[in-house]
C-alpha cells in the first residue's frame, strides 16, 4: 500500500479553503437566522371569548358591535324590516322569529358567529389560522401564505378569508359570502357584495382585538366599522355543540337577555 503525502504547500491551501468554506457557511446560517427572526409573527393562538362590556339601556346592536345604526338602502330597510328578531328594540317570540340561525338550523355566518355565546379556538400554522368554534362546531380557514383569492369558489356561510401580517396586525380579507345570514341577532342583513376586512391583533397575553370594516353597497350606502374585544380563556376546552342542541342554545342567550349581559 503506498503512502500519499502532501506537499506543505497544498495542505496550507487546504486549510485555507476550509477556512474560507467554513465563513461562508456561517454567513449564509446567520442571513437565514436573521430572515426567520424577522419573519417572526405574533402568535394568536389560543381559546377566546368575547368580552361583553356591561350595558343596560343600550339596544342590542349598540351593545354587540358598540356602533350606531349603519345607513342603509331601501333594499337594505326592506330587508332589515322584513327581519322578526328575538332580540333589540322591536324584538319577538322565539316562536314569532324568522331568524335564520333559530328557524332552519342554518350557520350564524362571519361576523355573526362572534357574537354567538360561545367560544373561539385560533389554531395558527405558518400559512394558515384556523378558528374552531364551539357553535356548531364551525371551522374558518384563513390563509397567510401569499395565495389570492380563490375565483372558482361560490358564495359560502363564512365566506373566503386571505390574510397577511402588517406589523403585529393580522390584516383578514373577506368577500364571496351567501346571503343568506344576518350581521347580528338583532336582523340586520347583507348581500352576497359583502366584503368583510378584519384586523386583528393581540393587545396584550391575555387580550385580543377585532377591528372589522363592513362594505356592502348593495345594503348600506357607505362602509362602517365595528370593534370586538376577545378574553384568553387558558384553561377552556370546546365543547360538542350543533344546532341540535338549540334548546340550550337558547336558554343561555335568554338568561344572558336577562342578566342584562
Amino acid at each position: 500500500m503506498r503512502n500519499c503525502s502532501l506537499s506543505p504547500i497544498a495542505s496550507l491551501a487546504i486549510v485555507v479553503i476550509s477556512s474560507l468554506t467554513s465563513t461562508a457557511q456561517t454567513k449564509q446560517l446567520s442571513k437565514a437566522s436573521d430572515a426567520t427572526s424577522s419573519d417572526r409573527v405574533p402568535d394568536l393562538s389560543g381559546v377566546w371569548m368575547k368580552d361583553r362590556p356591561p350595558t343596560s339601556a343600550l339596544q342590542y346592536w349598540v351593545y354587540e358591535f358598540n356602533v350606531e345604526e349603519p345607513p342603509m338602502t331601501a333594499w337594505g330597510q326592506a330587508r332589515y324590516k322584513a327581519a322578526k328578531a328575538s332580540f333589540g328594540a322591536h324584538s319577538v317570540s322565539i316562536g314569532e322569529s324568522n331568524d335564520p340561525v333559530y328557524h332552519g338550523c342554518f350557520p350564524p355566518g362571519v361576523p355573526r358567529i362572534f357574537l354567538q355565546p360561545d367560544p373561539v379556538q385560533v389554531v395558527q400554522t405558518p400559512g394558515e389560522i384556523i378558528m374552531l368554534f364551539e357553535y356548531d362546531s364551525t371551522w374558518r380557514q384563513i390563509f397567510t401564505d401569499g395565495r389570492p383569492h380563490d375565483t372558482n369558489l361560490g358564495p359560502s356561510w363564512n365566506g373566503d378569508s386571505i390574510g397577511h401580517w402588517e406589523g403585529d396586525t393580522l390584516i383578514v380579507d373577506t368577500v364571496r359570502f351567501n346571503d343568506k345570514t344576518w350581521l347580528d341577532r338583532v336582523g340586520h342583513p347583507h348581500s352576497d357584495a359583502l366584503h368583510l376586512v378584519e384586523r386583528i391583533r393581540r393587545i396584550n397575553h391575555d387580550h385580543l382585538i377585532d377591528d372589522l370594516t363592513i362594505e356592502d353597497p348593495k345594503t348600506y350606502t357607505k362602509p362602517w366599522t365595528a370593534h370586538l374585544d376577545f378574553v384568553l380563556r387558558p384553561t377552556w376546552t370546546l365543547g360538542d355543540r350543533f344546532c341540535a342542541d338549540d334548546v340550550s342554545f337558547l336558554d343561555v342567550e335568554k338568561e344572558e337577555t336577562k342578566a342584562g349581559k
